[in-house]
């Protein structure tokens, strides 16, 4: 008999090839109250993120064939794969954290960028999925320009190149711990919020947001899609929030309302 933990949800996978005419329902793991409540979490993944941190400035140093505008192209490919393959909200930041963790210390011909947004996906599918995805279903989404055994090739290579460090923290990670210990979020508007963060967090990944530390980008998104959503006390200002949420992970206030306001003219 299979067991499963209580918090699981059960969602049907259309990337599973169900063996019979059964829909595969594939099960996914909650959240645990116990845990995210802890603000040990949250000071745990700030020291983490200082260690993982790169200079976007290299990046663009790095890259000779390679300019801004290719690699948001690239990224918002590699958004509408995810989203169409129903993958977790934490593959996309996932896959783009290694692929800027590459452009930032190897070059890249542009014929190669796209076989190397592939793998990334592949790689952060593997990371943070239930059923990962496969590398013939990547391949179709380069309608076939990219074989399903180079990306089997560029995963040793890419895997190597990174040191094998392919844990890491991402923006996505501190959302659930500030929707437990913030006073002014509501049990059912919890859904909402979730994902309108989720999007201002891909949004902010795919254009200029690169210098900013995840905890600097949660708090930016939060406050944006309180803002958005018109969930802020009137007595209180958007800005206000990003105070509160910029004291709570001990991050840089200015930086904090300077991504809010970017967000909010987007």
């Amino acid at each position: 008999r299979d067991l499963f933990c209580f918090m699981e949800s059960f969602k049907y996978d259309s990337r599973v090839e169900p063996a019979d005419s059964a829909q595969v329902v594939v099960p996914r793991a909650g959240t645990d109250p116990s845990v995210i409540g802890d603000l040990r979490v949250l000071e745990n993944l700030r020291s983490l993120e200082e260690g993982s941190s790169m200079s976007t400035s290299s990046l663009w140093e790095v890259q000779r064939d390679i300019q801004p505008h290719m690699r948001k192209i690239l990224t918002v490919w590699i958004f509408r794969v995810c989203e169409e393959q129903l993958c977790e909200e934490e593959v996309f930041p996932q896959a783009v954290f290694h692929l800027d963790s590459y452009l930032s210390r190897y070059t890249i011909e542009r014929s190669k960028l796209q076989l190397l947004g592939a793998v990334c996906m592949f790689l952060a599918s593997k990371m943070r999925e239930t059923v990962p995805l496969t590398a013939e279903k990547l391949s179709f989404y380069t309608e076939n320009s990219v074989s399903a055994s180079e990306i089997l090739q560029w995963e040793v290579a890419v895997v190597s190149r990174l040191d094998w460090c392919l844990a890491s923290v991402i923006p996505s990670d501190f959302l659930e711990p500030i929707l437990h210990v913030v006073p002014f979020v509501r049990a059912p508007h919890l859904q909402l919020i979730r994902r309108h963060v989720h999007s201002y967090i891909a949004l902010a990944l795919t254009g200029k947001f690169l210098a900013f530390l995840p905890s600097t980008l949660t708090c930016a998104c939060v406050s944006t899609a309180m803002h958005r959503l018109k969930m802020v006390d009137r007595h209180d200002s958007s800005d206000s929030v990003a105070k509160l949420l910029a004291n709570l992970l001990a991050t840089d206030l200015v930086w904090v309302i300077f991504n809010q306001n970017l967000l909010l003219l987007l």
